[in-house]
Parts: C-alpha cells; structure tokens; sequence
C-alpha cells in the first residue's frame, strides 16, 4: 500500500539517483542482481545477530530494488524478463531473511511457516492477477496493489530487528495481513474470470 500510494511522492529522488546509475552504464539487471546479493547478507548478519549490519543491508537493498526498475524505464529497457527476475529475487530475499531469523531464534518457527504459507498464497494470486489482467501501468508487466507489499515487509523486517523480544507477535499480526491481501486479490480474480 505504501509503494502504490507515496511512491510518487519519491520518485523525483529515485529518477535522481537511477540517472547517476544510468551515467555510470550500470544496467538495471546488474543492479537487480546485486540488490538480490546485499538482500543474501541482510539475512546472514541477521543470523549472526548483527541487527544493525543486517539493517542497513535490507535498506540497501530495498533501494536497489527501487532503482533497478527505475534505470529500465529511463534507458527504455524495461523488460517482462526483467520484472519476472525481479520478482523472483524479492522473494527469495524474503525468504531467506525469514531464514536468517530463524537460525537467529528458532523458537518462533510458527509465526516463520505462517510467513512461507502466507506468502506463497499471496504471490500466487499476484503471479495468477499479473497474468489476467491487462496491464495498463509503468511497470513491465500488471502490477496488482495490495495491503501488504515491499515496502511494509522492510518495515516489519526492521521492527523484527529492532524488537527482538517481540518477533513472534509481529510477524504474526504481518502474516494475517499478507494473507488478507491474498484474500483480497483471490476474490478480484475469481469475479473477473466471471465477467
């Protein structure tokens, strides 16, 4: 929700910093992939308890992930390929932050499997949306918004890291609204397959 509704409000910083990137010819795949690497040593640090390290590297991260797409659309190299990696990529990175929790304090390990469940549930039925739906936005292929979407991950990631205490509860409360955003997108493309 927050990347479809303040993106714009940011955008002039990312167009900024995506022309530095476009000045140096670094292409947006390379910045996908490494954007994808520093989101790997998020979730080591994360094991290792290194909260502050694994902080700043998730937020590094996040922004090279912002970026890459940025580069594509000013260098005209937007890509169906290149938004399917990047999908690919994002959630692999949350999967393996979750991981990094997990090795970190395995005691909460229901609230982690209700992630992997809620997730999966979710990215298919933005997977199965992307797919029926025309796409009529910026992105390389249909972008369907929801509740629960990257920027609030980075959010409930920090407060994991910050909170440690209160791991547990928070990812649950993130879970149910993962969920309700699979819900929500699971209703939409049953009634479209209905018109």
């Amino acid at each position: 929700m927050i990347d479809t509704r303040w993106r714009s409000r940011f955008e002039p910083m990312f167009n900024f910093l995506a022309r530095i990137l476009v000045r140096f010819k670094i292409k947006p795949n390379t910045i996908t992939i490494v954007a994808f690497a520093i989101g790997l040593f998020s979730a080591i640090f994360i094991g290792f308890n290194k909260p502050m390290i694994a902080l700043v590297l998730l937020w590094i991260s996040g922004l090279l992930d912002v970026l890459d797409g940025s580069v594509a659309r000013l260098t005209g190299k937007s890509s169906a390929v290149g938004a399917y990696v990047d999908l690919i990529f994002d959630r692999l990175v949350e999967a393996f932050v979750i991981l990094g929790f997990t090795i970190l304090d395995p005691t909460n390990y229901l609230a982690y499997i209700l992630f992997y469940i809620s997730v999966i549930f979710n990215f298919t039925t933005f997977i199965v949306a992307g797919a029926l739906f025309k796409n009529v936005g910026p992105k390389s292929i249909h972008y369907d918004t929801g509740i629960a979407e990257r920027t609030e991950t980075f959010i409930v990631f920090s407060l994991m890291l910050i909170f440690k205490n209160h791991v547990s509860p928070i990812l649950m409360v993130f879970n149910a609204i993962i969920f309700l955003t699979g819900t929500i997108r699971f209703c939409k493309v049953i009634k479209y397959s209905k018109v």
